[in-house]
């Protein structure tokens, strides 16, 4: 191949030569295009013929929660001739083949006020109808909404991004990812030690890994400053998993594939990487009698990719693919027991089982530098809920997982970093972890005249067993290529010691909260969060949290804001190191310019080093606080907010060394070990961000929500991990976060085309990231080749910036019709499992196949990722890895 690349570190640029396979490229992008566009007609002369309308919806009420079991009734004005349905358990309803005329749609519910309005069904359009109940004893109790801004409420935020299975599945995702849509609309300033918390049904998780069709709706930034949870809104990610059918069976199969054939060449890769990945979905959810309803569901991942290595040896540039394997299993059930009107249970039931083999390489890593991994993980949930009175609601929650997970080198040769150019050997990781955890929470709501009072608390003990022998073979560290031919390392280092260690970490919390409408224009919220943590001396750890909203002479302007403490937590892995090399069970041996391959003579080995934490290490927590005004757009669902954010982080964690030789004379503090890193919480955070939203629904076709934010986050640590290059000196640390981009947007959007097609797209634009420039060598002698440029600070390079636009692109082919919903009536009347299958089809929308096409990256935009500021490195200035190119998935989709 004729291509050639040439890296200009000012310009930040590659220049190409013309390649040799132009008609081979131009082949790959028609061949997709053509797919689509065949596809496209293919579909839409099934539906030409097609001279019926249909009505869909969905019945809320008017806090915005789904109704189910609604009585929907769909008269024809001009024959009188009536169709019934009723809504499922997420508020939909669909009527099909319905002749074109004037209707009128009605909906009946006990404590509802019964709603009727007029349906026009003309053309080849869907009619889709919003329906919005009111609480038949509305007059004697004022309820407020996220949609209603005549009557604001300090905890619901029309900014709250709220996506339900519509979205989610109308959006293009890879893999079908539900977090990767809500994981945009996160702020990283917020995220804390351990990033983003996931909430799952109220219980917090390490991950969500649940098959897609179990999501109801996923929330980002609802209810900001909330008492009940311990991060900020947009520092946390909330899931809602679906209840089985009360009346129905119902039923998905999902597959997905994606292969390189369809995809564009990565800018690094000397040729197209090889990929293939599937993935199936199974679902099924329906009555286990009269009061328990189920769902299952799984989903297997098969993917086999490569990563592109694009490194600098003895040998000149290596540009090279590398097969990576991955399989994953997920398991999901959940039972739900109607146990009386007022007392309802629920059993969740999550499995996992992940291996990847041949992973960690890519960049600069080369092949022999990869790992293999594993994760096995068994999670039970139990969930109570009574209603104690009409104005008394108590939720009681459990939970119980065991993870064992495990991760070993392919290699067992020290590993070889050469800074900025490549890293060979074995990677030096040998682990072996089992954690058991539990969770108990009970929280409770009460209603009190104009207050809703809400209080509760949990506890969560987790138990870690840890075999970890990484490193145990050594590594050597080099400045750069030269030093490397020379073999002349910088660094030397290894642990030894004791590989084994167990450790408990016990964590509580409780909170209380009062929400007060003052009057029907005012609306405040106090509360405050408690939160101890076992392995901690820091008890002083209460978090006030205030929040108000605010109507002038109650109309479609609403004035809004807060002030929050939150508070982090201290990561396990913290425990886990300090045991393992704090100098009683193991410690690290580090040496200065050591010998190759021998790095110190074993008869006089050099004093150890040690790893430890902090006796008066503290909690690190954030204060944030915000301003902002909303306000609502002529009719219907049309919502425009401007907000500003101050985010200020205090005691964040970092590593030090506090041994490290005195700027006066050189020497040591302690002679008798060479490095004493230390875990402490001496870390500080400045963020300012403001962030226009904006979310409309036009012609009940058209969905879009938009969000920009200008920002800017300083800080002085990169997390627990880092180490500054002063260790008596950390002012010059404080510059842009590793995560601070000044602009993004994020733009996000589905719509209902013609003949039933449906079109979904995600548009991201991003400044880029700062990175650190350092020279590559250990200047100041402190054993750490991380030292700066003279006057250069922390995190003063600029990186490039993102743009990527995703479409999906689905077509829904009706299998088979539903039966008449007159059949209904009977239905009810039969509770038991046979005669509810039997009647499923009555209330459901018959066999349906969707078939889908996802494209990622459709510009085929080079992304970069981060520049590397290693001055002795070839690539200086330049990035050697970018984001994917333009992908393509398939989908097929089958519901029953």
């Amino acid at each position: 191949m004729s291509t050639s690349i040439h890296w200009q570190a000012r310009q930040h640029a590659i220049e190409w030569t013309w390649p040799a396979d132009v008609p081979n490229r131009i082949v790959a992008i028609i061949r997709p295009l053509t797919l689509m566009l065949f596809s496209f007609f293919l579909f839409a002369g099934l539906v030409l013929g097609q001279s019926a309308g249909i009505v869909k919806g969905t019945v809320e009420d008017n806090t915005g929660g789904t109704v189910a079991g609604a009585e929907v009734k769909l008269r024809n004005q001009a024959t009188g001739q009536e169709v019934f349905s009723s809504s499922d358990e997420e508020g939909g309803f669909q009527f099909e083949r319905l002749p074109f005329g004037d209707y009128v749609l009605t909906v009946i519910v006990k404590g509802f006020k019964p709603s009727e309005l007029p349906i026009k069904v003309e053309g080849q359009r869907e009619s889709l109808v919003h329906v919005q109940l009111q609480i038949a004893a509305a007059a004697e109790r004022v309820f407020v909404s996220a949609n209603s801004v005549s009557v604001p409420a300090a905890g619901q935020n029309i900014d709250a991004v709220e996506l339900n299975r519509s979205w989610l599945e109308g959006l293009p995702a890879k893999e079908g990812d539900p977090l990767a849509v809500p994981s945009l609309f996160l702020d990283p300033a917020t995220g804390g030690a351990m990033g983003p918390k996931i909430v799952v049904d109220g219980v917090e998780t390490s991950a969500l890994e649940v098959p897609l069709t179990t999501i109801r709706k996923v929330y980002v930034n609802k209810s900001p400053y909330s008492a009940e949870f311990g991060r900020p809104g947009r520092g946390r990610i909330e899931v809602l998993t679906r209840k089985g059918s009360r009346r129905d069976y119902h039923g998905t199969l999902t597959f997905l594939a994606r292969n390189s054939e369809f995809d564009a060449r990565n800018a690094f890769a000397s040729k197209k990487p090889p990929l293939q990945r599937e993935i199936a979905e199974a679902e099924l959810d329906g009555p286990l009698g009269r009061k328990i309803r189920f769902l299952a569901a799984s989903r297997y991942y098969v993917s086999d990719e490569s990563a592109i290595i694009h490194a600098h040896t003895l040998t000149g540039p290596l540009t090279e693919n590398i097969g990576i394997s991955e399989r994953n299993l997920r398991v999901f059930g959940r039972l739900d027991f109607d146990l009386t009107p007022r007392h309802a249970l629920t059993v969740t039931y999550k499995y996992k089982d992940k291996s990847q083999q041949n992973s960690g390489v890519g960049g600069f890593s080369l092949p022999e530098h990869a790992t293999d991994s594993t994760i096995h993980e068994n999670e039970v949930k139990v969930f109570e809920r009574t209603i104690i009175s009409p104005s008394f609601l108590n939720d009681l929650r459990f939970a119980y997982k065991d993870e064992p997970q495990e991760k070993t080198s392919r290699s067992g040769q020290p590993g070889i970093i050469v800074l900025g150019a490549f890293t060979s050997g074995g990677a030096q990781i040998r682990q072996h972890q089992r954690e058991k955890a539990a969770t108990i929470q009970d929280v409770a709501s009460l209603v009190w005249g104009r207050q809703t009072i809400m209080f509760g608390g949990g506890a969560r003990p987790r138990f870690f067993h840890t075999i970890d022998s990484s490193n145990s073979g050594g590594a050597f560290t080099f400045a750069n290529l030269s030093a490397y031919a020379a073999g002349e390392p910088e660094l030397f280092t290894m642990n030894q010691g004791n590989i084994q260690a167990s450790f408990s970490q016990n964590e509580y919390f409780s909170f209380f909260q009062d929400e007060i409408q003052v009057r029907p224009s005012l609306s405040v919220s106090l509360g405050v969060r408690y939160e101890w943590q076992s392995n901690l001396d820091d008890h002083n750890n209460f978090a006030p949290r205030l929040a108000f909203a605010y109507a002038p002479r109650r109309g479609q302007i609403v004035l809004r804001g807060g002030f929050g403490v939150f508070y982090d937590r201290q990561p396990e892995i913290m425990q886990q190191q300090a045991l393992l090399y704090d100098g009683t069970q193991g410690y690290q041996i580090v040496v200065k310019n050591p010998g190759y391959p021998v790095p110190y003579d074993p008869a006089s080995p050099p004093p150890p080093s040690l790893l430890r934490i902090a006796l008066r290490i503290r909690t690190p927590y954030l204060t944030q606080a915000s301003f902002g005004v909303e306000r609502k757009l002529g009719k219907g669902r049309n919502y425009l907010s401007v907000d500003y954010t101050m985010v200020r982080g205090t005691k964040l964690y970092r590593t030090r060394n506090i041994n490290a030789p005195l700027p006066e004379t050189g020497a040591t503090p302690d002679p008798n070990f060479i490095n004493i890193d230390q875990f402490e919480s001496s870390g500080r955070l400045r963020s300012h961000s403001m962030t226009v939203s904006f979310q409309t629904t036009l012609r009940n076709r058209l969905n879009l929500l938009g969000q920009y934010t200008f920002s800017k986050a300083l800080d002085d640590t990169s997390g627990m991990f880092s180490l500054p290059p002063d260790n008596y000196d950390l002012r010059p640390e404080f510059g842009r976060a590793d995560y601070d981009r000044h602009h993004r947007l994020n733009l996000i959007g589905t719509y209902r085309l013609p003949w039933g097609f449906r079109a979904g797209s995600i548009v991201s634009m991003n400044s880029g990231i700062p990175y650190n420039i350092t020279t590559g060598f250990d200047n100041n002698g402190d054993t750490l080749p991380n030292d700066r440029p003279p006057g250069v600070n922390r995190n003063t390079g600029q990186g490039p910036g993102y743009v990527s636009v995703d479409l999906h692109f689905a077509k829904e082919i009706t299998l088979r019709k539903g039966e008449a919903s007159a059949a209904q009536p009977a239905a009810r009347q039969h509770h038991s499992a046979l005669s509810a299958l039997r009647a499923s089809y009555s209330t459901n929308r018959g066999p349906r196949l969707e078939v889908g096409i996802d494209a990622f990256n459709v510009l085929n935009r080079v992304n970069y990722k981060n520049y590397v500021g290693i001055q002795s490195s070839p690539f200086f200035g330049c990035a050697n890895a970018a984001n994917p190119a333009r992908q393509l998935q398939f989908s097929m989709k089958f519901h029953f």
